[in-house]
This record gives structure tokens, sequence and C-alpha cells, in this order.
């Protein structure tokens, strides 16, 4: 044992007077006391000799923290320097090649992981920035080839800037070492992008796909990978499916490949739904799995929840009427700003009263229900006595007549100080109400009325109540009995109990609380938020309470017991690998479970493949945000998108793509198509035979004429409805077509494909497409929230349509109401084969030249890019831009270009002096308009114009 002695200072001021060395430590004695000890097996680097005026020092750097020792003898130090440095250098050798095989295993000889991004940086890091600081003794006493290490990995750390580099690396080698593997185990060869897609293998993996391009591909061969490279077993690996058919499609193609590429059969990956998973995690930790009748026969659950209804309503007023106020959902006429917003809600949206009349709006409704069960006989909108006139081009009809007593009401919408609803002209409206006032007077009929103002203060039933008595009539309430045959009668009852069977579905796959459920229906503005959540609140202690006396689960029971099994401990997952399909569509309850199965096992790797842009099931819970906001929920993970299909064409590829990508809230891809046509295939066309409507009749002519080109075509039809696919069934066998047809909802169509697919149903209403039903505000409001984009769901629903169809897809379509889809994509940036000479002349109108009277305008190709000009030739002058929104022609004004799309209308601000852009500028004195001429050295601009001049114009 080497000693170093302590000089004089040291012994006064640290009590010690000797510092022994025994090659693994360094000593502070006092005597035979032991001061302090220092271990040299942590060493990074060598220590640091310092001489002094008071003596030398030795500064120790160590994992954690730095040592020194002062006031040693100098001599003593150059003495046993070298010694000291020698066995140091083995310790430093010794992490140099532990961490060395730490870097191999964790970043060369597999996918670098996040979880192990600290743990290499802790490692390697203080290494290298020790060679730096101590060059010439690591060249001095360490071997050449551990400093040739560190210094060709010290590019990659700290490995925030490598990382990504090191993981590149691996790709290119992987890829070169497992071509053969990845060329065979599909039927197909991998497109790089799903080889990229296996290899990558961090502690979290997204891979985003559009339609067709291989998800399930992907997912069997990174299982078959992981066993093939032996990284696990492969009873270790879990995949999830989203149903049984696709659990099943998985197995089967995984066995099959296993025949194919030669794998042992005997242990293969679990396979399972999360329900599957759920029940054999129960099951493992003792606990009933015992499933309710309900979840076996949903028509139990419905004929249940029917029984709790009638129970109720047949016995208690009160809630008999509360069942019918919640049956609609209150609307402010007063809250639309535009007609055309208060006729769309009108069309879309049936008020059915009581007595099965049809009326114009809430408050008119509230009124004839009143009337109904007060037993006060009456008529909605009769003839008047007198066939007059106090709208132009319609014949005056009050409101209601009361049978009994000849009296008409008017139901006025003003408020106190006779202000209408904004769309509505008051002076007019006012003075149409003057007018009917004294047409009864003339004619000598009675008119009471009642006011808009009369239901905001919520004292309506109440001046119902004082005309009815000041007419002397009876108040003959009908009977709990009479209402509810009217109710069962009418449908009313049985639309009310699948309405709130939603409800119970989504509180149930949602997990809402009671305050839960209140929250949701309070944020979305649902009118009588409150009596909802003590009715839905009510429905689902019953409902749990059945499922208490059944002794019995149902499926999401499954999900959250199994989840609670697994955060107790009572289950211990011991899967490496989670891969999970379609996550589009997972719900929250499935989120939490996943979560929970990777916080408790070991660590295991999670890959979830899906398309934001094929996320349909909300209803069912699916939540779009845990895909389009993935690394915020789970953390940061690695990407691979897959873009290459090989079932549609380019022209397929291009319009439902953007038509999808309309949505800014979802991943941008840009989808390669193996199969490349230099026309449209996706074509419009009118849903009329002879010039009258037959959407059915329409779909059968379209199906012989493509079996006329094609005999063996393999076709399917498509509706967001089923009525309309079974309307299209019966034309269709009654025209004796023999080849098999298929047909698909929208929805059920996903994951299946066509040669030629015909989607119908396109037209506007409460059963059209998009959806613009708003009766379902409620079971909206308790539902996953939904991303802002206006008809976001329906608008990926119709990108699931179009891109079933390998070949061709016609949309067939109403030239007369139109859906709001089609009047998008008769837009010129989506380039649709217009098939339909309706829709044909309203697709010409935005090309017609406004400053000829026969030319149009043509887009055309120069030699700075695309440009619109007049079929008329030099002598039109028009030069119409391209707008930005639609690829229409835009006619510039004065100060404004404007689109001549009538469906775009978009307005580009303009320099009223050259004619360019202009463009908001921020300056000294705020917002400014400012010519995009100004920076041009040769011809500048200096035009500005203030933005107040231009208020209440949107420029986009």
């Amino acid at each position: 044992m080497e000693s170093i002695n302590v000089n004089w200072l040291g012994r006064l001021f640290s009590k010690g007077n000797e510092l022994k060395f025994d090659g693994s430590h360094l000593t502070l004695l006092n005597g035979s006391t032991v001061l302090a000890k220092y271990n040299l097996q942590d060493s990074y680097n060598f220590p640091i000799f310092e001489k002094g005026l008071f003596g030398s020092k030795i500064i120790l750097n160590a994992k954690q923290s730095n040592k020194t020792i002062k006031f040693l003898r100098s001599k003593d130090i150059e003495q046993y320097c070298d010694n000291i440095f020698r066995h140091i250098s083995r310790y430093i050798q010794h992490n140099i090649e532990g961490c060395k095989e730490e870097f191999y295993n964790c970043a060369i000889n597999e996918y670098l992981r996040d979880s192990s991004v600290e743990k290499l940086d802790n490692l390697i890091v203080p290494l290298t920035q020790s060679y730096e600081r101590q060059k010439n003794e690591w060249h001095n006493y360490l071997p050449a080839q551990q400093i040739d290490f560190l210094v060709s990995c010290s590019k990659y750390f700290p490995l925030e800037k490598g990382a990504s580099e090191l993981r590149s690396r691996f790709e290119k080698m992987t890829l070169q070492a497992r071509k053969k593997f990845y060329d065979e185990v599909e039927s197909n060869p991998l497109t790089e992008e799903q080889r990229l897609a296996v290899i990558r293998d961090n502690d979290r993996n997204l891979v985003l796909a559009a339609a067709g391009t291989g998800k399930t591909s992907v997912m069997v061969a990174k299982a078959l990978d992981l066993i093939d490279r032996r990284i696990t077993n492969p009873e270790q690996i879990l995949i999830l499916a989203y149903n049984k058919a696709a659990a099943s499609e998985l197995q089967e193609r995984l066995e099959n490949r296993c025949n194919k590429l030669g794998l042992r059969e005997d242990k293969s990956p679990k396979i399972m739904t999360f329900h599957a998973l759920g029940r054999q995690i129960l099951l493992e930790s003792n606990l009933s799995v015992r499933m309710s009748k309900f979840s076996e026969d949903p028509l139990k659950l419905e004929t249940w929840l029917s029984k709790w209804f009638t129970e109720r309503i047949k016995n208690n007023e009160v809630f008999m009427k509360t069942f019918i106020d919640l049956s609609y959902q209150p609307i402010n006429p007063f809250d639309f700003k535009t007609k055309a917003e208060y006729d769309a809600y009108i069309r879309d949206n049936e008020y059915r009263t009581l007595q099965g009349d049809r009326v114009r709006g809430y408050q008119e409704l509230l009124i004839s229900n009143w009337f109904y069960l007060n037993g006060i006989e009456f008529e909605y909108e009769a003839r008047y006595i007198s066939k007059r006139r106090i709208q132009i081009g319609f014949d005056y009809k009050p409101d209601f007549y009361i049978k009994d007593a000849d009296v008409y009401l008017e139901h006025f919408g003003i408020a106190r100080d006779g202000s209408t609803r904004p769309d509505i002209d008051e002076n007019k409206y006012n003075q149409d109400i003057i007018d009917k006032r004294n047409l009864h007077l003339e004619c000598g009929t009675t008119l009471l009325e009642t006011y808009h103002y009369n239901w905001t203060e919520g004292n309506l039933e109440k001046v119902l109540a004082h005309h009815i008595a000041n007419l002397g009539l009876p108040i003959k309430k009908r009977s709990n009995d009479e209402i509810f045959k009217k109710l069962k009668e009418s449908g009313f009852l049985l639309d009310g109990i699948k309405r709130y069977l939603k409800c119970l579905q989504a509180i149930r796959v949602e997990q809402l609380s009671d305050a839960g459920i209140n929250e949701r229906l309070t944020e979305q503005g649902i009118v009588n938020a409150d009596k909802y959540t003590d009715l839905l609140s009510n429905i689902h202690q019953a409902y749990q309470k059945e499922l208490l006396e059944q002794d019995a689960i149902d499926f999401d029971d499954m999900i959250i017991k199994a989840t609670n099994a697994v955060e107790n401990e009572l289950f211990t997952p011991n899967w490496s690998h989670i891969l999970v399909d379609e996550f589009q569509d997972i719900s929250g309850s499935r989120m939490n479970f996943l979560k929970k199965l990777l916080s408790k096992g070991n660590s295991p790797r999670l890959t979830v493949v899906g398309d934001d842009w094929q996320s349909i099931y909300r209803f069912s819970g699916g939540k779009l945000e845990l895909t389009t906001q993935f690394k915020e929920r789970v953390g940061s993970c690695s990407s691979t998108m897959l873009q290459k299909t090989f079932r549609y064409n380019n022209s397929i590829a291009e319009i439902a793509g953007k038509f999808v990508m309309q949505n800014p809230e979802q991943y941008r891809k840009d989808v390669i198509t193996h199969t490349q046509v230099e026309t449209s295939q996706v074509y419009l066309l009118d849903s009329k035979v002879q010039n009258k409507e037959n959407l059915s009749l329409r779909t059968v002519q379209i199906i012989q004429k493509i079996l006329d080109q094609d005999p063996y075509a393999n076709i399917a039809v498509l509706a967001r409805y089923r009525y309309l696919l079974n309307d299209a069934k019966t034309e269709i066998s009654a025209n004796r077509i023999t080849t098999p047809i298929k047909f698909w909802t929208f929805h059920g169509s996903k994951g299946l494909e066509a040669d030629y697919c015909i989607l119908i149903g396109f037209f506007q209403g409460k059963t059209g497409f998009p959806n613009q039903n708003k009766e379902e505000a409620v079971v909206e409001a308790l539902l996953p929230s939904l991303d802002s984009y206006p008809h976001s769901e329906e608008r990926r629903l119709l990108y699931v349509g179009i891109t079933r169809a390998k070949k061709k897809s016609y949309l067939i379509a109403d030239p007369m109401a139109t859906s709001e889809f089609i009047v998008e994509l008769l837009s010129p940036k989506y380039n649709l084969h217009i098939a339909s000479q309706s829709f044909e002349d309203q697709y010409r109108q935005i090309f017609k030249c406004p400053c000829c009277t026969t030319g149009y305008f043509k887009l055309r190709n120069g030699k700075f890019g695309n440009f619109y000009s007049c079929t008329t030739g030099e002598v039109c002058k028009s030069n119409p831009r391209i707008c930005s929104k639609c690829n229409a022609p835009s006619i510039d004004g004065e100060h404004s270009s404007t689109c001549t799309n009538p469906n775009c209308r978009s307005v580009t601000k303009i320099c009223n002096k050259c004619g360019r852009l202009m463009k908001l500028r921020q300056g000294k004195f705020g917002e400014f308009w400012g010519c995009t001429g100004y920076g041009i050295e040769h011809d500048q601009c200096k035009n500005t114009a203030k933005v107040s001049s231009f208020l209440g114009i949107k420029f986009d």
C-alpha cells in the first residue's frame, strides 16, 4: 500500500496525516483512524494534481461528484502519480467497455428506444467530456481502440442531437440485412414504408396509414419479424384487434404466413379483441365473467328500458310531462343570424307534435302539445274563413284554430320591444301583425295572440291557460293511459327509448359520473341540462342495479373491471410487445386499459396502427384525438406513414385525399398509387330518370352500363343509410340483374373493396349526407369530443366510401337539393368527372366570362404556371386570377378580387392602383393594408389603405 503524506497545514485543518492508496481506494487517515475513503472504481477520468503555495491537491472526478484532497506533499505525489494513473486507467477501461456494450445493445444492434436515451447519455457523455479535457492523459494511459470508440460515438451525444442518425443507421442496416424476409413475409413484397414501420421498435410507435396502404400487412410482418429475429418469444406478443372479424383475419393471415415461411405454429402471438382480453384477465384474476342477458341480446335491453319508461309514464304525471318535454331540444329562433341558417335548421330537424302535426318551430310545438294534453280540440294552420292574403303569394292561415270556441290563435315571433329574428324585416313583420288583426276585425273573427317573449320569460303555458279560461272552455286533461297510448302508437315512445339507449351507451363507454354527464351537457349548451342529468342518472342507476340483480357484467364492465384488476395487481402483464390495430377508433376506456397494461408490465413496447382519415366510430366511443395527439397523450414516439396504395388509382387518391384533408386537425399524407390514370375516375351523376327523380332505378342503369363494359365486374352499392340500400336492392332484383352486387353502408364498408363503387344518398335534410340532424344533440353532447371542422366525421365517412373503389367511383346526387359535399366537390380543384347535364350546367356557370357574351374561362399552362383566359381569345381583355381556395376564376374589382364559384365567393384584397395583392401589415399606429409591390425595386408601389375602410368585408 502506497502512502502520500499530508503537510503540516493538512494536519492542522483536516486532522489527517496520511493518504493511502491501495489500488481501488484513496483513504485519508489520522493514524489508524479513517477520516475519508474515496472509491476510484467510479472514475470517469484521471485525477488532477495541482501544486500550490500551501502544498499540492488531488481533484477526483467520480460519477456523482468531484472530491478534492488538499495540503499533500508534492514530492510524494510526483513519486506515486504514474502508479495511481495506471490503476485508474483500468477502471476507466472497464467503464468504457461496459458503456460500449450498452451502446451496442441499445443503439447499434437494436432500434434506439427513448427509454434508453437518458441511460446512454449518463454513461457516455461523462466519458467523452473527460476525454476532451484530458486528451494527453487518455492517449498515454488508455488503449487506442477505446479512444477510437469514444471519438467515433461522440458525434451522436448527447442523444438529443444524435438519436435520429443512430436510428437511421439501424434502419439502413436492417433494410439490407432483412431484405429477403421483407420480400417474402407477405404475399407481396413490403413497401419501404411498411418495412420501416416493422423495423421501428421504440417504446411507443405510431403507424399512420391511408386507405389501402397495407395496415394489416404491417401488423403481421412486425409480429413475425420480432419472432424471426428472436427479439422476443411469440407468447410475449399481444395483438389487439378492433372486433372479432378483424381478429380472425389477423389470425388467419398470421398462420398462413407462418406456414409459407416455415415458422413454428405451436406458439403464436396472442390475437384478441379488447373485450376478449378483458375477459381473460378477469378469469385469471378469479373474477366473474358472467355476461348480462342484455349483452347477448340487445333487444332485451330495449325491452327492459321500455318497461322502465312505461311504468313511470303510466303512473307518474310529472314524469310523463318531463319525458315529453325532454323529447325536444329547445331552440331560440333569435339565435339564427341569417334566413339560410334558420331555413336549413327547420328543413333538417322535425318538430312533430303529439297530435301528429309537423309544425314550424319549437314554440308552436309547445302550444300544440299543451292544447293536446289539456283536451283542447284544435287544428294547425287551418284555412281561414276568407281567402285573403297578408303576405304576397300566400293565403292567410292562422297558426291555430280552436274548434270548440271558433277562435284563432297566432303566435308572433317578436320580443317585448317588437324586435324580430335578425333576418326578418322588423317593420314589415309588425305591420303584418296589424294587418292580421284588422283582417279578423273585418271578418268578425276572434284572434288570440301569444308571443316569443312569453316563451323566453317562461310563462307561455300560463298565457295559454289564461286565454282558454277567458273563453270559458273547460280544461279536460287527457289521462296518462290515453297519452301513453298516443306515445306508443305514434312511435314517439320508441324514438325516445332508442335515444336514451344511445345516451346510456355513451355514459357507459365514457365512464361518466352524474357530474360528468351534467358537465358535458352544459358545455354543449343543452337546454334543461339539469333535467336531462336527473333522468339519465336514474336510467344509469337502474341499469347498474339490474346488472347486480343478474349478477352479471356487460361489455363495458369487461374493460373497466379488467383495468381495475391490472391496477390492483390481480393480474400482471408479461408481454414485451403490444400491437394495436385500428387505433383511430380506440375509446377512452380502452386507452385507459392499454395504459395500465403498459405501466404495470415489464416496459413493453407499444405499436399502434391506424388511419385518422378513417376515424368514423365516434358513436361507439372512438376518440380521434388519441391518434392526432398521440405524442401529447403517451409521450415521445417514432412515427411512420404508409402512403403507397395498390388498391385504387391516382384519381381516386387525389380527390378523396384532397377532400378529407380540408380538415387541418388531421395528419397530412401524400398518397402515392401504384395505378396511374390520365383522366378522372370519380364520376358525378344526377339521380333523374327521364327527368324524374328515381335514385334506385338510376343505380340500376349505372350497374347495367358497368356490366356492358366489364361483364365480370365486382360492384358495390354504398349509402349512408340502410333504407336506401334496401330500396336499391329491391329495384335491382326487379330488373333481374344476376351479377352479385354488394350492399354496404359507409360504416360497414370499412376494410372492404370492389372494382366499381356506386355511392348514393347525396341529398339535403335529416337523412341526407352529410347528416344534418340535430335531434340527437343530447347524445352528441355525451359522446367523445368531436374535432371542430364542420361535418368532420361525415367527411371522413365519404373518404372511406370513395376509397373502396379500385377502378371507378360513381356518386349519384340530387341536383335540385344538392348535398353540401357535392356542392364542394363541384369546385374545380377536385377535378370530378361530371357526367350529368344538370351538374355540368352548374359547373359551367363558374367559368362564364362576365366581359363577353359567349366566352368561358379556360385554365391554361404558361411559363409562369397556370392561368385563366377567355375562350373568345385576345379580343376579350378579361384576365381573372385563380382562387386560392377552390381554384375557380376570381374576377378583379377596384379593391378586391371575388371568386366566381357561388359556393366559395372568396374575396381577396387587391391594390386599387396596380392590382397586386394587398397584405395586412403592422405599423406604429396599428394594422394597415400595404401593397405587395412595395419591395419591387424597378416598379415599386407604396399604396396603403386603412383597415377601417373595409370593415364588414371578410378578406381571405
